[in-house]
């Protein structure tokens, strides 16, 4: 019994771990994100009468922009998968072999008012229920926000995508 707390409590500590990269990383890549952004719009604003020297600080700033946010996305989708994989071995633990043996069932409302039942002594397994898709509880409730920290840097790829095309589209045939 006092190993599979262990391993329980191990799993959890793994899975904060991945949280916390998880969290410096974005905030990390968004701050450069928004570094670059910053110097996109300092670049148009001086450079405009210049176009062949904004073009290169503009495609420049891209390429960077796009290996920054591919990297980004890369290193947020390992450290997101290495989390899920974490609480999923804590819920086949908890499901399995429970570290706390009995239950202790008690309402959570959610702030969609949503009532969930979950058993207090496995908290792997209530948060499997909370995010549910098949689970009684509004989308906004089952929404993953592991996967909406990975729109961020796909959106960056995107824009910078789109901030080449404008640029070289500009430069190719207004000059």
């Amino acid at each position: 019994m006092e190993d599979r707390r262990w391993l329980h409590d191990k799993y959890e500590r793994l899975a904060a771990e991945e949280s916390g990269l998880a969290s410096s990383r974005t905030s990390y890549y968004a701050a450069i994100g928004t570094v670059l952004i910053t110097g996109l719009v300092v670049a148009v604003a001086d450079l405009l009468g210049q176009p062949r020297i904004l073009v290169l600080i503009v495609t420049f700033l891209a390429l960077l922009g796009i290996q920054i946010s591919i990297v980004w996305v890369v290193l947020l989708h390992r450290t997101n998968d290495a989390k899920n994989l974490w609480r999923e071995a804590a819920c086949h633990l908890e499901r399995d072999y429970p570290p706390l043996e009995g239950s202790w069932t008690a309402p959570i409302t959610l702030r969609s008012a949503e009532v969930l039942q979950v058993n207090l002594l496995h908290p792997f397994l209530a948060h499997d229920a909370r995010f549910s898709k098949t689970g009684p509880v509004s989308w906004m409730d089952r929404t993953n926000p592991d996967l909406l920290t990975e729109i961020l840097p796909l959106t960056f790829i995107t824009l910078w995508i789109s901030v080449l095309i404008v640029i070289w589209a500009w430069f190719l045939f207004f000059h």
